[in-house]
């Protein structure tokens, strides 16, 4: 038996000799077909043994392919494009492979992952036929979007579906940073396609949106492929994928939910196997925060990905990410946060830059040792590349690990040096002022970044130095000014100005400073005209304090009590989930109970009392508890 490797290319000197050498070993010829490269693909090709033909291109990707079928002797044939090829090593088995495949077979189907080549996140999932025998009936159809047809009058090619362990091929050609060249290259020759054959091949509708989707022209996205859908027409294995940029192209116009939910339900419908629509029922019950029955949907999504088998599209690993984020947030919420560390760190291995799950995790983790939250992020994090020690670092910033934000730090510096200001950042959330302040101060100067009046106006602070606040009060906006001369002990009259700058610098302080520094600062609180508790407690409860934050809310309903006024729902609500995530259902209840009376009617209030019940014992609050869950519609 002989095997032909066959490929078109123009300009892929960056991927072919990762697509030859991927089957090398396993095949007795490669022809490649080359259109007109202007760069080193025909070199390549040639150094890497491959025999090189060259074809006029004339804008038709079946003319050019069916050329290179009329090259190959072989019994066999292999058929990548240059972006894609055989992963784990399973070009090796081809020969064993095809020498054990019943006779009948005509050709093979092998499974794809499309990953995003800078990312390196798989985006999505597909069968393709990429193996098939060398038989002149064989042959492909269409311009562009070129399909494997059987000449005969009414046969139909007999396919085998490889084993995902035997053979699996990976293509790069999605990514990001190629897909939309690729997209605007495509995009003539659909529509001139669409001009000419769309009586008889309503497919383009579809393809034209797909390619409007890689543009992001999300308004032509709904256009054409509601046109496609339409025709009724089927396709092979991307009617999933028609529904899916539909959904998608909505969402990312702001679609009201209540348009999108049907076109979900009816994809549900269709597809009952398909994880990815499921998602989207989760994230929608995770948006209402209705986060019982988001769980339970969450975990069919990620069942039915994880059983996955069928020919359609799976669209899911894009949103893999996403899915452990919810189903850890989910878990926290409920106190779980064993199971939440878990499936954050899930959600980073699959998106390691989904930077709300790295957040929530560094929260939880944060008063481990140092060497540990290392040995933890290392596992997900490559130290030698430059974008995760970016991520690293920049994110750490905002994090209240200064040591750790130091170790990452130190280590892209010496890898990666930076001229930017994370260096500036992290001497300060680590005590060094005197290293730091004057640079900040001059960078400041120059250029007027307000973040850098922000560092700058802490670390004058925290330095307890009176030239650095003198500096600081001189050359920083005058609410920095203001706040400094009453961090000192100056009487100050605030305005609402001030409020928004006061609430940053209590941010970074409750990152970076010492206690005895923080609560100096908290006590300007009391020079604004309006009070500051509440904003104060929701900033404690942003950053994952709970007793801090529950003091500033009690603070607030007291003086809203004092003055007469009626307590905001949301103050009565912050007070029970402090309460809940303090481990105290008794108290969370009576709090959430009292948030219910004052109007508060988000369906997290519901959850977080089912939650708590069962731990209230008998005594008349239990009672209105289960009067409120009774009442609540999605109980009921």
């Amino acid at each position: 038996m002989k095997i032909s490797a066959c490929m078109i290319a123009k300009n892929e000197e960056k991927v072919i000799a990762r697509c030859i050498e991927s089957y090398r070993e396993a095949v007795d010829e490669i022809i490649v077909v080359d259109t007109g490269s202007t760069d080193q693909t025909v070199a390549i090709a040639q150094s890497l043994g491959a025999k090189v033909f060259y074809f006029q291109w004339i804008d038709d990707f079946s003319a050019a392919k069916n050329y290179a079928l009329s090259k190959a002797k072989g019994d066999w044939i292999v058929f990548l494009d240059a972006d894609e090829y055989f992963a784990n090593g399973t070009g090796s088995n081809l020969r064993s492979f095809l020498q054990k495949l019943d006779k009948a077979f005509d050709g093979v189907a092998c499974r794809m992952l499309n990953l995003d080549e800078v990312s390196g996140k798989i985006t999505s999932e597909i069968i393709h036929i990429r193996i098939f025998k060398n038989d002149k009936r064989l042959s492909y159809t269409n311009p562009i979007h070129e399909e494997l047809a059987c000449r005969r009058k009414g046969a139909q090619l007999q396919v085998h579906m490889a084993d995902r362990r035997k053979l699996i091929i990976h293509h790069t050609g999605y990514s990001d940073n190629i897909s939309q060249e690729k997209a605007r290259r495509n995009l003539a020759l659909l529509l001139k396609q669409l001009n000419d054959d769309i009586a008889s091949e309503p497919k383009y509708y579809y393809y034209i949106a797909d390619t409007y989707f890689s543009l992001h022209e999300w308004d032509k996205v709904i256009r054409y492929i509601r046109l496609f859908m339409d025709t009724g027409f089927k396709l092979s294995n991307l009617n999933v994928r028609a529904h899916g940029i539909l959904i998608d192209a909505m969402t990312r116009l702001n679609y009201p939910v209540s348009e999108i939910v049907p076109e979900v339900a009816v994809a549900v419908a269709k597809f009952p196997l398909q994880p990815f629509f499921r998602f989207y029922q989760a994230k929608f019950l995770y948006d209402d925060r209705r986060y019982d029955a988001a769980l339970l949907e969450a975990r069919q999504t990620r069942q039915l990905h994880e059983t996955y088998e069928d020919i359609e599209m799976n669209l899911m690993p894009a949103n893999l990410g996403s899915l452990y984020n919810m189903l850890g947030a989910i878990s926290e919420f409920r106190g779980d946060y064993g199971a939440s560390i878990g499936y954050y760190l899930e959600a980073l291995k699959w998106d390691k830059y989904e930077a709300t799950a790295f957040d929530r995790l560094i929260k939880l983790v944060r008063t481990q040792p140092l060497e540990e939250i290392v040995a933890f992020l290392n596992t997900v994090y490559d130290l030698d590349k430059e974008a995760d020690l970016d991520f690293l670092a920049t994110s750490l910033i905002n994090q209240a690990v200064p040591q750790v934000l130091a170790y990452y730090t130190a280590l892209r510096e010496k890898k990666y040096p930076k001229q930017d200001y994370v260096v500036l950042q992290m001497l300060v959330a680590n005590g060094h002022y005197d290293k730091a302040f004057a640079a900040i101060l001059d960078c400041y100067t120059n250029d007027k970044d307000e973040r850098l009046a922000l560092i700058a106006a802490t670390a004058a602070a925290l330095s307890g130095k009176g030239d650095y606040m003198a500096q600081a009060v001189q050359q920083l906006p005058p609410a920095y000014g203001k706040i400094l001369k009453a961090y000192q002990g100056g009487i100050m009259l605030f305005n609402e100005d001030d409020k928004a700058i006061f609430i940053k610098l209590v941010r970074v302080f409750i990152l970076w400073a010492d206690d005895e520094a923080r609560q100096k600062l908290l006590a300007l609180a009391d020079q604004f005209p309006d009070g500051m508790a509440a904003a104060i407690g929701n900033l404690f409860l942003q950053e994952g304090h709970y007793q801090a934050s529950l003091a500033y809310c009690n603070v607030a309903v007291q003086n809203s009590l004092a003055a007469g006024l009626l307590v905001h729902p949301v103050l009565y609500y912050n007070q029970g989930y402090c309460l809940h995530r303090l481990n105290n259902p008794i108290a969370a209840a009576e709090a959430f109970v009292k948030a219910y009376e004052a109007g508060y009617r988000a369906n997290d209030i519901y959850e977080y009392l089912r939650w708590n019940v069962d731990k209230l014992g008998e005594n008349g609050l239990d009672k209105k508890v289960k009067i409120i869950l009774k009442g609540n519609s999605h109980e009921s």
